[in-house]
């Protein structure tokens, strides 16, 4: 009796496993698929199978400036993540600073408010400053809520870290800048590229801010997709949407790799 019941439980969770599995995973296998019909209307089964899609999606120029721009948008902002949030882990964590226990919170606090209210809240400052529909402009929005992620990644990993590390290269003739650069900083930088990669992400899949903030000359490709929508489903957002996915499981393999690395070390 005791061995059908541990075998009915095994059965059970094997297949509510499976079946969790398969609602996470259909959805993206389905648009892998269907990135790959030549039909002119989105419809599963395809009728006629090919590469049409991946070829419209290369020679249409708004997808190219629009896949252009993004990237460029997502590398700024994922750099300069790092460059805010670097500093403000240190103040945090390796200063008088770490006493106010309320600060972490206001690193994560972009997260925390919702995006069309933080967007509308941004776009009334952006008007004030002149800079709306401008690439700075929505750069720095984006860092809004880009910025938390770095933030997040490399204050884990510094609270692994011994601030006896510093002191001993101190007591060895090192500046404080030094330790702190020499030795600190470079045992973090897995970290903070792991990070980093987050905010790309995070930045180059942003939509509401682009709606919100973004001119008519200021096309990411999040906005590029929500306005082919509006005018009908083009079978080109199949492919967009497969290439994304394989493009982001190669961004989170490599995060993941440099968790690794920065854990081994």
């Amino acid at each position: 009796m005791k061995t059908f019941g541990r075998f009915a439980g095994r059965t059970t969770y094997a297949l509510s496993l499976g079946v969790i599995l398969l609602f996470l995973i259909a959805p993206a296998l389905l648009v892998v698929l269907l990135s790959f019909s030549n039909d002119p209307s989105i419809a599963f089964p395809p009728v006629r199978w090919g590469v049409r899609n991946y070829s419209t999606l290369l020679d249409t120029p708004k997808w190219g400036e629009a896949i252009v721009l993004s990237l460029g948008l997502a590398i700024v902002v994922a750099i300069f993540s790092a460059i805010v949030a670097v500093p403000s882990v240190f103040a945090i964590g390796r200063t008088r600073l770490s006493r106010f226990s309320a600060l972490p919170f206001l690193g994560i606090l972009p997260l925390l408010v919702p995006q069309a209210a933080y967007a509308v809240g941004l776009y009334l400052v952006m008007g004030q400053l002149g800079l709306l529909g401008s690439f700075w402009g929505l750069a720095a929005a984006h860092l809004a809520v880009c910025f938390p992620f770095v933030f997040v990644i490399a204050r884990s990993g510094l609270a692994r870290l011994s601030p006896d590390l510093e002191l001993v290269a101190m007591t060895m003739g090192a500046s404080r800048f030094q330790a702190w650069s020499g030795i600190t900083l470079r045992l973090l930088v897995p970290v903070i590229l792991s990070g980093g990669l987050f905010a790309f992400l995070t930045s180059f899949d942003e939509a509401v801010f682009s709606n919100f903030l973004a001119g008519p000359g200021l096309i990411t490709l999040p906005k590029a997709i929500f306005d082919s929508v509006r005018l009908g489903v083009d079978p080109v957002i199949t492919a967009i949407a497969a290439s994304l996915m394989v493009f982001t499981a190669i961004c989170l393999g490599a995060a993941a790799l440099l968790r690794r690395k920065e854990t081994s070390s």
